[in-house]
């Protein structure tokens, strides 16, 4: 089971918010976490390892992470990414069936900057997503016998009705993702945010091979309910895909 929350900067300062940001992490019981703009503070427990970004580009507290990737499935941290601010790749060892290659990430969301592309006209973001696509296919290279799994807030709806992003940006990534033969659980018709909200849709993406698709739709979670992210925890839902058979969360729980 395979899950992404953007968190939204929690700090050891905020300690009530922290701790409900942790109770959710425990019911949703993911085996493999990618939590973005996220602290070290904040772990899914004590039987998770991690394997998290290098370093910030942008002014923060110590120990503020854009990526973290957690695991209670044995992980080999990789080597930094061509965006080592903001994504980090690790080797994921499940008991049975192939490694899964987990790439965390946050790409470029509108107005911002990334290294020196401006935001106009998406370039910062098409640039940050060539970067992390070549990351991608040395490592499908580096392991023929692993499964690739893209995780993270991906600032880019991939709904057939525009909510965040632009059409040329979502035409680029859904490109670079079949390149390297990927499928985005989180898009239409199966987005789960889109499920719970109309009028929105999934921004935080969850990747996995096109023959995981194909072969049975994982089952999806999205919390917390309701037409609006509960900002009190993050401005973001969070999203899970189990790959397994496990119980549902019921996307009412506290």
């Amino acid at each position: 089971k395979i899950a992404t929350w953007n968190l939204a900067r929690v700090l050891p300062k905020q300690a009530a918010r922290r701790a409900k940001i942790v109770r959710w992490l425990d019911r949703v019981d993911a085996d493999v976490w990618v939590l973005t703009e996220t602290h070290d503070s904040v772990s899914p427990g004590p039987g998770y390892s991690a394997a998290s970004t290098g370093y910030p580009d942008r002014p923060g507290e110590t120990g503020e992470r854009w990526t973290t990737i957690w695991s209670r499935l044995p992980i080999e941290p990789l080597p930094p990414t061509r965006d080592p601010a903001r994504s980090a790749a690790a080797l994921v060892k499940p008991s049975e069936g192939a490694p899964l290659i987990v790439y965390g990430t946050v790409l470029p969301w509108l107005g911002s900057r990334w290294r020196d592309f401006p935001a106009d006209d998406g370039m910062a973001f098409r640039a940050a997503l060539a970067a992390q696509l070549a990351d991608w296919i040395a490592l499908v290279r580096q392991f023929p016998g692993g499964d690739l799994c893209v995780l993270g807030d991906l600032n880019q709806d991939l709904s057939r009705r525009d909510y965040y992003g632009s059409r040329a940006n979502r035409t680029a990534l859904l490109d670079a993702l079949r390149t390297v033969g990927l499928s985005a659980l989180t898009a239409d018709p199966t987005d789960p945010v889109r499920a719970v909200a109309r009028d929105r849709a999934s921004i935080d993406h969850i990747c996995v091979p096109a023959r995981v698709v194909q072969q049975g739709s994982p089952r999806l979670e999205v919390w917390p309910s309701g037409a609006a992210p509960d900002r009190r925890l993050s401005d973001h839902y969070g999203v899970a895909a189990d790959l397994g058979s496990r119980r549902p969360v019921s996307p009412d729980e506290p």
